[in-house]
C-alpha cells in the first residue's frame, strides 16, 4: 500500500495527504481492501507527525462516514484513537466513530474511547450522543459510568431514562427502576418506552406484583403496546408457565386493540419448547402462518428449542424448519447459520446439509467479512461431513487470511477433525504442527489442544497404526495435556483391534489413576477385545465387573459376549447370555440372530438355525435383514444343503429384502462346490434381472456378482457342455451388463486369447473351488505358487527328519489346548491389572 511505502521509504516521492485520504475513503468502503485504507491512514498519520498539515476535522468525519458503509469498525477504532492521541476527538469526530463501532456491537470499546477522550480532551456530548453512550454502558453492564452520564446530561429525557431503568435491571433493583419510571410519570415525560424498560425489569426479576402495578398503570394511561404484552407474556412461558393464561393474555390483548405481532407468537413458541412440547410448538407455527408471517428468529428459535432440551432434531421437523425459509424468504443471518448447520450435522444426514446450504444461498445469505470464527468452525464442520473438501480447505483459506482475527486453537482443532473424518491424517499432522507452532507455546495443556490430539489419536486409531497412537499418547502426557475419557476409549479400541489386550490392561490402568471413570464403551471395548482373541473367562469376568460398578450392558456388549460363546462353540452359554439380555431389558437383534446361526450351522444343528431365523425376530419384534438370510444360506451350503439355500433367496425376495454382493457369492461358491449348472444359471440370471427396488437393472449386476466367482461359472458351463444352450448366452449379457469377463478356454474365441498356460491355470483354479479352496477375489496363480511351496516344504521337512511321525488327532488336540492356555495365561495377567485398577 502506499501508506506502507511512505512510512518505509525516506526520501522517497511521497502521496499528497488530498489523495491519502481519497485513497482511505476508497479502501474504507464496501468494495475497498481493509488493509490498504489502514495502510493509507497510516501514510496520513505520518504525515501529520512529521509537521505537515494534520487531517482536518471534517476530513476525520469523511473517512468515519466511509467505515459506516461497510461496517469497518477497525479502521473506525483506529482514526478515533489518533485522533483522541492527538486532541483531535472532537463531537463530530466521536459521534461518528461511534455510529460505525455501535453497529459492529463494540460497546466497551466505546464508552473506554469517551473516558479517555473525557479525560484527555475535555470531550463533552450532546443529549442524542449521551443517550448513545448511556446505551453501550448499560449493554456491557457499566452501571455506573450509565449514572454519572444521565447526571450530567441537562434535562435527560425518557430514552435517557428508559436506559438507567435498563441498567437497574441488570443489578436486579426493581424498586430503583419503579423510583425513575414514577419521577418521570410525575414530570409527565413517562412514555411507552420507559414503561415497558420497567415492565421488562420487574417480570426478567421476578417481580410479579411490581409487574402487575406497572401494567395497571399503563393500562389506565394507554400506554400499552404490543411491547407491552409480549413482555408480560415472558412470566407464562417457559418451565413455570401456563399455556391457559398465556391465551388468556392474548384475548386481553385483542380486547385493547392490538393484535398479536411476530415477537408475540416467537414468546410463545420459545416457551413451548422450553418445556419440551415439541407438538404445540408446531401448532403455534400453524398459527403464525395463517398469521404475522416467520421471520429469521422463529426459525432459529426452533433450532435452539431442540439443542437447548438436548434431544436430537429429526429429520421431519429439520425439513420444515428449513422450509420455512424459502416459503417466506427469510433473510438469513449468521446466528441462523449456525443453530441450523449444529442441528443438520446431528442428523448426519450429507443430503440434507447440502441442500440447506443451496438453502442459505438462495436466501441470500453470504460468508461476511468480519464473520466470527465459530461460524467458520461451523460450516467447516459441515462441509467436512458432506465430503466437499475443497469447499473447507477454501473456508480455512478465508479465516487463515484475516489479520484482524487469526484462526484459533477451536478452529484448528475443528479443521483437523474434519481432516481426519475425511481420511487425510497426513494433511491432519501438517495442521497439527503448525498449530503447535501459533499456539503451542503457552497453550498445549488447553482444551483445544485436548481435541486436536484426540483427532490425532483418533486417524492413528483408524488405520490400526497403535504404535503411533501411544507415541501420540506418551507426547500427550509429557506436554501436560489432559488426556480424557474419549481419548482413553480410542486408545484401548485401537489396541484390541490389534489384540493387544496388555496393552489395552496398562491404558485401563493409567485412566483410573487419572482419575477418569470407565463409562459403557470402555468396558464394551475390552470385552469385545478378549471376545476376539477367544478368551471367553476374561470376557465374562469383565462383565461381572462392569456390572458390580452399575454399568448397564448394553446390546453391542452382550452381542460381543454371544460371539465369544459361539466361537466357543458353547449353546448353554448363549443361552444364558441371550436370557441375560432379555433380563437386561435389551432385545436381540439381526446380528445376535447371525451368529447364533453360525454357531448352529458349525455344530450341524441346520433345524436350530431355521428356529431362529422362524422364531426369533418374531418373539423380540425385528424383521430378519439380508444378512441374517446370508448367514443361514453359508450354513446350509456348509452342511451340503444348497437346495435349501437357494430357496432362502426366494424367501428373503418374498421378506421384502434384497440379496446383495455377500448373498450372491455365498450362493455361487455353493453352487460352484457342488458343480451345480442349473443352481449357477439361475443365481446368474437373478442378479441380471435384479433391478433392486429402483426400477433400474442396467450395471446392477456389475455390483451384485464377483467377476471371479463369474469366471468359474463360466467355466463350470464350459466343462459341463452346457456352453452353447445356456453359456454363451449368459456370457454376452454379463458383458452386456458391464462384467469384465472372458469366455471359457476351449471355447471358440477363448482359447487364442487366453494359451494353453492360462486354460491350465483356470482348471487348477476351478478344481480347488469344488474342493472347497480358496474364496473369490484370490488370484489363481498366487494360490497355485502357495500350494507348490506348501509341498516342496512338506517333502523337506520328510527328509530331514524321516524318523517322525506325522501327528495324530489326539496329539494336534492337545497342541491346540497348549496354544490357548498359553494365550489365557498371558491374557489373564492383563485382566488382573484392569480389576485391579478398577477396584
Amino acid at each position: 500500500g502506499a501508506g506502507l511505502f511512505l512510512r518505509h521509504s525516506a526520501g522517497a516521492a511521497q502521496l499528497p495527504a488530498g489523495a491519502l485520504d481519497a485513497l482511505v475513503r476508497v479502501h474504507a468502503s464496501e468494495q475497498g481492501d481493509q488493509s490498504k485504507a489502514i495502510a493509507a491512514f497510516e501514510g496520513l498519520a505520518a504525515l501529520a507527525d512529521g509537521g505537515s498539515r494534520s487531517p482536518t476535522e471534517g476530513s476525520l468525519v469523511g473517512m468515519l462516514s466511509a467505515c459506516a458503509a461497510s461496517r469497518n469498525a477497525d479502521l473506525a477504532e483506529r482514526i478515533l484513537d489518533w485522533a483522541r492521541s492527538r486532541g483531535r476527538c472532537s463531537l463530530p469526530v466521536f459521534s461518528a466513530a461511534t455510529k460505525v463501532m455501535v453497529v459492529a456491537k463494540r460497546h466497551d470499546k466505546i464508552c473506554d474511547a469517551f473516558e479517555a477522550a473525557e479525560a484527555e480532551c475535555g470531550l463533552e456530548l450532546d443529549y442524542v450522543c449521551y443517550g448513545q453512550v448511556i446505551k453501550c454502558a448499560v449493554q456491557v453492564g457499566r452501571v455506573a459510568l450509565a449514572r454519572r452520564l444521565s447526571q450530567k446530561a441537562e434535562n435527560p429525557d425518557a430514552q435517557n431514562t428508559a436506559s438507567l431503568i435498563r441498567a437497574c435491571g441488570q443489578e436486579g433493583d426493581v424498586s430503583q427502576a419503579m423510583t425513575l419510571l414514577w419521577d418521570l410519570h410525575k414530570s409527565g415525560e413517562a412514555d411507552t418506552t420507559a414503561f415497558n424498560a420497567a415492565l421488562d425489569v420487574a417480570v426478567s426479576s421476578g417481580d410479579h406484583e411490581a409487574a402487575k402495578t406497572i401494567f395497571k398503570e399503563m393500562k389506565a394511561h394507554r400506554r400499552l403496546d404490543a411491547v407491552s404484552f409480549n413482555i408480560l407474556l415472558k412470566q407464562h412461558c417457559g418451565a413455570d408457565g401456563s399455556e391457559d393464561r398465556s391465551r388468556a393474555l392474548l384475548q386481553e390483548m385483542s380486547s385493547c386493540g392490538l393484535r398479536p405481532n411476530i415477537a408475540t407468537y416467537n414468546s410463545l413458541l420459545g416457551g413451548a419448547l422450553a418445556v419440551g412440547d415439541v407438538g404445540r410448538a408446531w401448532r403455534i407455527i400453524d398459527e403464525m402462518e395463517a398469521g404475522p408471517g416467520i421471520d429469521a428468529y422463529t426459525v432459529s428459535i426452533l433450532f435452539k428449542g431442540y439443542k437447548g432440551r438436548r434431544r436430537a432434531m429429526d429429520a421431519n421437523s429439520f425439513d420444515r424448519a428449513l422450509a420455512l425459509l424459502d416459503k417466506y424468504s427469510v433473510r438469513v443471518d449468521e446466528v441462523l447459520v449456525n443453530v441450523a448447520l449444529e442441528a443438520c450435522v446431528g442428523l448426519r444426514d450429507q443430503e440434507r446439509l447440502s441442500a440447506a446450504l443451496a438453502i442459505f444461498r438462495r436466501c441470500g445469505w453470504s460468508l461476511p467479512k468480519q464473520c466470527a470464527s465459530h461460524t467458520y468452525a461451523t460450516l467447516i464442520k459441515a462441509y467436512g461431513m458432506t465430503r466437499q473438501l475443497h469447499m473447507a480447505w477454501k473456508l480455512w483459506g478465508d479465516a487463515t487470511a484475516r489479520k484482524d482475527a487469526p484462526p484459533t486453537e477451536q478452529l484448528y482443532s475443528q479443521m483437523i477433525d474434519v481432516l481426519v473424518s475425511n481420511n487425510r491424517l497426513e494433511d491432519a499432522l501438517r495442521l497439527f504442527a503448525e498449530m503447535k507452532a501459533n499456539h503451542g507455546k503457552e497453550n498445549l495443556g488447553s482444551q483445544g489442544f485436548a481435541v486436536a490430539y484426540a483427532m490425532i489419536v483418533r486417524g492413528f486409531a483408524q488405520r490400526k497404526e497403535c504404535e503411533k497412537a501411544m507415541q501420540c499418547y506418551e507426547e500427550m502426557k509429557e506436554q501436560g495435556v489432559k488426556v480424557g475419557l474419549v481419548v482413553f476409549n480410542t486408545l484401548i479400541d485401537a489396541c484390541s483391534r490389534v489384540g493387544d489386550m496388555d496393552g489395552a490392561a496398562r491404558l485401563f490402568r493409567d485412566m483410573m489413576g487419572a482419575e477418569c471413570v470407565p463409562d459403557l464403551i470402555t468396558y464394551s471395548t475390552l470385552i469385545k477385545g478378549y471376545c476376539v482373541r477367544s478368551e471367553l473367562e476374561q470376557a465374562l469376568e469383565l462383565f461381572a465387573l462392569m456390572k458390580k460398578k452399575g454399568i448397564t450392558p448394553d446390546a453391542i456388549v452382550f452381542n460381543s459376549l454371544l460371539d465369544g460363546c459361539a466361537k466357543k462353540q458353547s449353546l448353554e452359554l448363549c443361552e444364558q447370555v441371550i436370557r441375560a439380555m432379555e433380563a437386561a431389558g435389551v432385545n436381540p437383534s439381526n446380528h445376535s440372530a447371525s451368529i447364533l446361526i453360525k454357531l448352529y450351522g458349525r455344530c450341524r444343528d441346520l433345524d436350530a438355525a431355521f428356529k431362529v431365523v422362524d422364531e426369533m425376530p418374531r418373539k423380540y419384534g425385528f424383521r430378519p435383514n439380508t444378512a441374517v438370510f446370508t448367514c443361514l444360506m453359508a450354513a446350509c451350503i456348509a452342511n451340503g444343503r444348497l437346495e435349501a439355500a437357494m430357496d432362502l433367496r426366494l424367501r428373503m425376495i418374498r421378506a421384502g429384502e434384497l440379496p446383495d454382493e455377500k448373498t450372491y457369492s455365498t450362493l455361487l461358491r455353493g453352487a460352484l462346490r457342488s458343480s451345480s449348472v442349473e443352481s449357477v444359471c439361475v443365481l446368474l440370471r437373478a442378479a441380471l434381472e435384479d433391478q433392486g427396488g429402483c426400477g433400474n437393472q442396467r450395471g446392477r449386476a456389475r455390483h451384485l456378482l464377483d467377476e471371479d466367482l463369474v469366471q468359474q461359472s463360466l467355466k463350470l458351463l464350459q466343462k459341463r457342455r452346457a456352453w452353447e444352450e445356456q453359456g454363451r448366452e449368459l456370457f454376452d449379457r454379463l458383458r452386456e451388463a458391464g462384467l469384465h469377463v472372458r469366455p471359457p478356454a476351449s471355447t471358440p474365441g477363448g482359447a487364442a486369447a487366453d494359451g494353453k498356460a492360462s486354460s491350465q491355470a483356470s482348471a487348477a483354479a476351478l478344481a480347488d473351488v469344488m474342493r472347497g479352496g480358496f474364496p473369490g477375489g484370490c488370484g489363481r496363480q498366487q494360490h497355485q505358487d502357495v500350494a507348490q511351496h506348501r509341498q516342496q516344504q512338506q517333502k523337506q521337512q520328510q527328509q530331514q527328519q524321516p524318523h517322525q511321525a506325522p501327528y495324530t488327532r489326539a496329539q494336534q488336540q492337545q497342541q491346540q489346548v497348549q496354544q490357548q492356555q498359553r494365550r489365557r495365561t498371558a491374557g489373564g495377567s492383563g485382566l488382573r491389572a484392569v480389576v485391579a485398577a478398577a477396584k
